[in-house]
């Protein structure tokens, strides 16, 4: 929102200033006009720009914030709840894990990715709010098309998570990747070892698993989770 109060600042600014010239012009205004038509136009374009980045920023952050309330009703003596743990590795951009669950079965990375609906079905019969993944990827309704996007984000985040936990540990810790859809219905066709989910689906989908770590292995696991971790809402304050 700051580069498009500049922006659109700036364009009111180069307007008024090429009318100003082009009224005590001695000379032909046309050149002010022009100069001042194009400059305007180029700041108006990239003062829109910045909204639209601004409204897909807003649209990510309401579904990570949906995902993390949905998901902090686990929260409980067996079920820490992590959320937004920085990832800096030398050499690469910094980047987050959406959502990390510690259970008793294991460790989960969740990518969360929110997107807007098209209205409407298909030609080809597919309801507008219906995602079909077949195991390999995502399939959203109409020219949105088919997207691997945050299937491979998920998978890299449970990668690092793994080979970060499993050095800190000493043993192997598997981190299952999973990308959460909010608003989203799921149509899963196809088998993957990353899970697709709506966001109303969290809560079953945690739920009924046989454990497999210790609760000294959780105990370890979560500290090294705090430490990285800017919130963890599993906690009182």
């Amino acid at each position: 929102m700051e580069d498009f109060t500049v922006y659109f600042i700036f364009a009111n600014v180069v307007g008024l200033v090429a009318w100003a010239l082009t009224i005590n012009a001695k000379g032909s205004p046309e050149i002010y006009l022009g100069v001042g038509f194009v400059a305007c136009c180029v700041l108006i374009y990239r003062a829109t720009r910045s909204i639209s980045s601004y409204m897909n920023h807003r649209l990510g952050l309401l579904g990570e914030q949906v995902v993390g309330q949905i998901l902090d009703q686990l929260s409980s003596d067996s079920i820490r709840i992590f959320h937004d743990l920085e990832v800096r590795e030398p050499g690469r951009k910094p980047w987050n894990i959406d959502h990390v669950v510690l259970t008793p079965a294991g460790v989960f990375a969740i990518e969360t990715k929110t997107r807007r609906k098209p209205r409407g079905t298909a030609p080809d019969g597919q309801e507008g709010h219906k995602v079909i993944f077949d195991g390999q990827q995502l399939n959203f309704p109409h020219a949105m098309g088919y997207d691997r996007h945050g299937l491979d984000q998920a998978q890299e985040n449970a990668t690092w998570l793994s080979g970060k936990l499993t050095g800190l540990n000493g043993c192997g810790v598997p981190v299952t990747p999973v990308l959460v859809l909010p608003g989203w219905w799921v149509d899963r066709k196809g088998k993957s070892s990353i899970s697709v989910l709506n966001a109303k689906e969290c809560i079953n989908f945690f739920k009924g698993r046989p454990p497999t770590l210790s609760a000294e292995r959780q105990r370890a696991i979560a500290n090294q989770l705090e430490e990285r971790c800017r919130i963890d809402l599993s906690q009182p304050s």
